[in-house]
């Protein structure tokens, strides 16, 4: 049998309560690197309050209140 690899892609829709928790996800993951290389806790509340506006045109609050937040992942699986 030869070698062979299936990939996949799955997103997931997060119902977050508000920009501000997508924004609170991100800083226990991906955005402790960015936010530790500034300088001082005034530079990192200035970056911290960009995200959120650009958060807040990218996820738009639904009716309801909430954010839906896709997350995408990809999944990968080898045979020999």
């Amino acid at each position: 049998m030869s070698p062979r690899l299936e990939l996949w892609e799955t997103e997931y829709i997060h119902v977050m309560e508000s920009v501000e928790a997508i924004l609170e996800w991100f800083r226990g993951t991906g955005l402790r690197p960015y936010l530790e290389a500034l300088p001082d806790e005034a530079t990192r509340d200035r970056f911290e309050a960009e995200l959120l506006k650009r958060f807040a045109n990218a996820y738009p609050l639904q009716q309801n209140g909430n954010v839906l937040f896709p997350f995408r992942r990809f999944f990968l699986v080898a045979y020999r």
